[in-house]
């Protein structure tokens, strides 16, 4: 009784896992080297800005959601929809980590490296129980994620860590 108990928590909690969602960072993978980002999922649609391909191994906009072949984004402060096609995409939840980092709040701030005064940039935000990754490691006061070239920073008072 005691293992069907402990199997059945181990279920429930990859569920809750699946069901949330992922924090995706996304970039243009089109041969002139930019997506437009449009008002509706439509190539008839006013053209709101550009997704640019990937800087320093970042993406430059991020993943809210998809309809069909096309994938909303945002990228700085506009929200549109991009052709799926035209679409690469980073994550750092790959599923093998022993333990996530989850949002904890809504619109939780993930930080870019900067190389001005202040070392740590604002990047994006994430809607609260966003699973942001299960990639990482503990630096001061943040998360790190790692990328190609720079890193992502999380601040350890936004987030929870799970066990899986």
């Amino acid at each position: 009784m005691k293992k069907i108990m402990m199997l059945f928590a181990a279920l429930m909690m990859c569920g809750l896992l699946w069901s949330q969602e992922v924090f995706t960072v996304v970039y243009a993978v089109s041969d002139d080297g930019f997506v437009n980002v449009r008002q509706r999922p439509s190539a008839k649609s006013k053209i709101l800005t550009q997704l640019w391909m990937q800087s320093h191994g970042l993406g430059q906009g991020v993943w809210r959601a998809q309809q069909e072949n096309w994938v909303k984004v945002s990228v700085g402060k506009v929200t549109g929809w991009c052709n799926g096609k035209y679409i690469g995409t980073q994550d750092w939840y790959t599923g093998y980590g022993e333990k996530v980092i989850v949002a904890k709040k809504n619109n939780t701030p993930i930080y870019v490296e900067s190389y001005g005064e202040n070392p740590y940039e604002y990047f994006t935000s994430v809607p609260r129980g966003t699973i942001i990754a299960d990639e990482f490691y503990e630096n001061d006061g943040f998360y790190v994620l790692l990328i190609a070239h720079d890193a992502l920073y999380v601040r350890k008072k936004d987030v929870t860590v799970k066990w899986k």
